[in-house]
Order: C-alpha cells, then sequence, then structure tokens
C-alpha cells in the first residue's frame, strides 16, 4: 500500500513537471507546432481604462417613485483590470435614501453583440442584473434591467464625456412602458 502510495505521489510530480514545462508565461504559446501570439484586449477595454482605480462618489436623488423624497449619496468604487485585462471588475458601497448599497459590477467586450456586457450583483436585489454598454458619441451608456414583467425597472446610466479624474453620471428609470425620468446625478472623484 505503501508502494502503490509513493508511485502515485511520484506520478502526481511527474504530471506537475511536465505541466510546468509545457506551460509558457510569454505571450506566445505553441498550437500546432508553431508559435501563435496569445489574445489580447483589444481596443474596446482600452476605453474603459478610464474607471481603474479609486473613486469617491456624491450623488443627489430626484423625487421619483424610487426614492420619492429624493435625498444625498455618498460611497466609493474601486474597478481594476480582470484576467487578462478583457474585463473591468469593480466593488462599490454607498449609503443611499435606501439604505446602503454595497455591490460588485463586471464590464466586458462582446464582439458578437458588437457592445459590452455588464453584470451587476448587490444587496439591493435576488439574483444578477445583467445589461449592456456602448458608446453614443463621447458618452458611455450602460443599459440594466431590475425585475420581470410590467414591473420591471429600466436602467440607464450615462457617463458624460468620461476623462480625466472627475466623473459626471446621470442615471434615469423606467418602470413598464413609462419614459425614462431622471433618477440621480452623480459626482465621481479619483483618489
Amino acid at each position: 500500500m505503501r508502494r502503490a502510495g509513493m508511485l502515485f505521489g511520484m506520478m502526481s510530480l511527474v504530471a506537475v513537471l511536465l505541466i510546468s514545462l509545457n506551460a509558457d508565461s510569454s505571450a506566445e504559446r505553441i498550437v500546432g507546432g508553431q508559435a501563435r501570439q496569445a489574445p489580447q484586449p483589444g481596443p474596446e477595454m482600452q476605453r474603459l481604462s478610464f474607471l481603474i482605480g479609486t473613486w469617491d462618489t456624491q450623488s443627489e436623488y430626484e423625487k421619483t417613485p424610487m426614492a420619492p423624497n429624493g435625498g444625498k449619496q455618498t460611497g466609493w468604487y474601486k474597478a481594476q483590470l480582470g484576467p487578462g485585462g478583457f474585463s473591468v471588475i469593480a466593488d462599490l458601497e454607498e449609503d443611499s435614501p435606501a439604505g446602503k448599497d454595497i455591490g460588485h459590477e463586471i464590464l466586458s467586450w462582446d464582439p458578437k453583440k458588437g457592445a459590452y456586457t455588464i453584470v451587476v450583483v448587490g444587496n439591493g436585489f435576488p439574483g444578477a442584473a445583467m445589461g449592456i454598454a456602448k458608446w453614443e458619441g463621447d458618452n458611455l451608456v450602460i443599459l440594466n434591467e431590475i425585475g420581470e414583467g410590467a414591473s420591471a425597472a429600466h436602467l440607464r446610466a450615462v457617463y458624460l464625456h468620461p476623462q480625466g479624474n472627475v466623473l459626471h453620471i446621470e442615471e434615469s428609470v423606467s418602470v413598464g412602458d413609462a419614459p425614462y425620468q431622471l433618477m440621480y446625478k452623480a459626482t465621481a472623484t479619483k483618489k
């Protein structure tokens, strides 16, 4: 029994060594006997580089069905590049009129859609809010939906001409078939 354990241990060690010898940490990989360049993030991901870093956020809520009394919100947003630079992964925390919001957000370019896919999870709703983001001129527009059916909330966040260390964001909401109504305006300042 001991010999079988040693043999298994030696085989495991050989397997690890073979895998590590074949692993290539450079940007080139061997495919079919020829060196092939590893995929690199495209210019679409470079356009999101403005998000990378830690931001302090301050928002002013309008009086809407989602925030009947309006109000102010403060918080932070911290974004970093995901694996290989093919995504932006962010954490956020905000004190809003509805209470403390804690969440995570992932953005990644989807060439089939010709848009970014965005996934948001948080403590304010079950499941994940899936959406898309596209550039409209110099503005990044994010469209999400929370809930289902006639009571679903459609969210439209616009990052207005993002550049530098200060961002201006406007988010609107539409419930059911109603037109979009401005929900809040935010300013984010990079630390």
